[in-house]
């Protein structure tokens, strides 16, 4: 080949492989290095700079192509032809980071940092593949590193930072964006991450202050709106978390999210219409049968508008037959809806490998019971059982079922088989111990109770059922007191567990304590027989015998009130009123 054709040739290489990455959008040159000197044949030695440069450049398309996997192949082929090149390195493990091959990925990032060890982009590179492969303290050194020699960095500082919250560091976190404030007061991340940590720490005003800047820098910036509605969500502040959220939607009016958040805000606090007004406004953005209407539906649900949500629904399952979600939230609105039948049905198509199968068959049970088919329910819960479905709720609601008919052999039964799949069950336990109690086989019940306790020590029902039980009879009083004020620990706003405090106090003789809690009980939950009782029982030791009329009379009038014990003990107290009993 004469010098005219060679100098010709090379020249049209040179051109193909500028015209080839510039096709596929790369702004970079590939960077040879210097010593290198693009020609065929010097001094007698081949010169494979040009294929590295080819291989590059097919890599390069593959990677605008998305094809990661010729990529690396490319890749790996340019650097056969130049080993030490820290572009091809960088970008080589940018690659196998993106094909998941991580550990390939730090070994080509290490690589590069060895070779420019002042390239703050590479020991970026280096610190996130750390980060993913959590090795955090190597992450953090790549950044302190990059922060030794350039404090400025912001970048780095940030990606430190966000590696501090990662590890919920929170104060090493806050010190690093402080640096970062400092240095640019402006930086809208910076107080966003602060917020961000503040708001974790429940330091609301220090949050609030740093959203708000953030959101000075930038108003519109979507984190820090919905950031700083949570955070008055948090401290209680209705008023402002409605405007933050009417704030967004002014911003970005197909926010549907922010919407949502509004329609339940709204319900909330009774404003209907306000709450209509924006259902009306996710109406317009969205098509009858659309998908994503389903979320409407599901809302109106939620606030009890049944034939709304039965109308969204239809729409989606008429469109979407197979959707498992919609189909079996619209049994339940028909169910809410007293339309029982047509419930029944859309429940029966809920498919068995379907996440709400289990749930759809007991609401079909459900159903069946009030419509007085107890039997129909038993057998349908068996079916499902014998299935395969070995769900422990399952056995619950068949246990109940047989408790409704006074069959408590066949619940205990019933439990006992869940219990052999389902060992360590505590709810299972629990309901095993109840009905132990009501075949007045009270130590097998207290035996349960104390194994659920046991498995779970902070199980508060079992706790407050021995307490009770001890209370009740008047024995180990002492110990009752003591397991029913460990309950109140874990369900301190539970007007049954106060009420058994109260009725320690009583058996113990103490009669004004027994009555401050019987009162709070009482507030707690003021519908329950039981409850009113013990507080008229109280009264009545306490010679208050008008009190205790009163609360006998409304004890009586309450839903499963023991007629029989509450007519003879208003009889009693009518007897001391008029004075026949001294």
């Amino acid at each position: 080949m004469n010098k005219a054709i060679q100098k010709i040739s090379i020249l049209s290489l040179c051109v193909s492989m500028t015209l080839a990455l510039s096709c596929v959008g790369v702004e970079e040159k590939f960077p040879l290095k210097q010593e290198t000197i693009i020609s065929s044949e010097i001094n007698g030695k081949k010169d494979f700079s040009r294929y590295a440069y080819q291989n590059y450049a097919f890599a390069c398309i593959a990677i605008t192509n998305g094809n990661y996997h010729d990529a690396e192949i490319y890749l790996k082929e340019a650097l056969k032809y130049d080993k030490d090149s820290p572009y091809l390195l960088m970008k080589l493990s940018e690659v196998l980071v993106e094909n998941g091959k991580m550990e390939d990925a730090l070994h080509f990032a290490k690589r590069t940092v060895d070779l420019t060890p002042d390239d703050s982009k590479a020991r970026e590179l280096l610190a996130e593949i750390y980060s993913q492969l959590k090795k955090f303290d190597l992450a953090i050194s790549q950044y302190r590193q990059i922060l030794k020699k350039d404090p400025h960095n912001t970048e780095a500082g940030l990606y430190l930072s966000t590696l501090y919250i990662r590890l919920k560091k929170y104060d090493c976190a806050l010190n690093e964006l402080s640096i970062l404030i400092k240095n640019e007061p402006e930086l809208m991340m910076a107080h966003y991450y602060k917020g961000r940590i503040n708001l974790e720490l429940k330091a609301y005003n220090k949050a609030k202050e740093a959203f708000n800047k953030a959101l000075e820098i930038n108003p519109g910036f979507l984190p820090a709106l919905f950031d700083l509605a949570t955070l008055f969500n948090k401290t209680d502040n209705v008023d402002m978390e409605i405007g933050t959220y009417n704030r967004i939607v002014h911003l970005y009016p197909h926010n549907t999210i922010a919407r949502e958040r509004l329609i339940a805000l709204y319900y909330k606090i009774g404003q209907e219409e306000l709450a209509e007004k924006h259902m009306d406004e996710l109406k317009k953005m969205l098509d009858p049968g659309d998908r994503k209407r389903k979320r409407l539906g599901l809302m109106y649900l939620k606030y009890g508008k049944f034939s709304e949500s039965i109308a969204e629904l239809t729409s989606i399952v008429s469109a979407w037959p197979n959707d498992q979600e919609a189909r079996y939230y619209l049994g339940v609105a028909l169910e809410q809806n007293e339309n029982f039948n047509k419930a029944y049905q859309n429940l029966n198509l809920i498919h068995p490998a379907s996440s709400y199968f289990i749930d759809a068959r007991m609401r079909m049970a459900y159903i069946l019971e009030r419509q007085k088919k107890p039997d129909t329910a038993i057998k349908l819960l068996k079916e499902t059982i014998n299935h395969g479905k070995k769900n422990p709720r399952l056995y619950l609601m068949l246990a109940s079922l047989y408790e409704i008919k006074d069959e408590f052999p066949n619940a205990m039964d019933i439990l006992r088989e869940g219990l052999k799949f389902n060992k360590r069950n505590t709810g299972l336990l629990y309901r095993l111990g109840i009905v132990l109690d009501k075949l007045k086989r009270s130590e097998e019940c207290i035996q349960q109770m104390e194994m659920v306790i046991k498995i779970d020590p902070k199980h508060a029902d079992a706790l407050n059922y021995i307490g009770y039980t001890y209370a009740d009879k008047g024995i180990y009083l002492d110990k009752a007191e003591e397991l029913i004020k460990k309950a109140l620990q874990f369900k301190p706003k539970s007007g049954y567990i106060i009420d058994s405090l109260g009725w320690v106090y009583f058996r113990k003789g103490l009669y004004n304590k027994a009555l401050i809690e019987l009162k709070k009980a009482i507030q707690l939950a003021p519908e329950d027989p039981a409850i009113n009782e013990h507080l008229g029982d109280v009264y009545l030791k306490k010679k208050e015998y008008e009190e205790a009329l009163k609360i006998y009379k409304k004890a009586l009038s309450l839903k499963n009130a023991n007629q029989e014990v509450l007519n003879r003990k208003i009889k009693d107290v009518l007897e001391h009123l008029k004075g026949n009993v001294p």
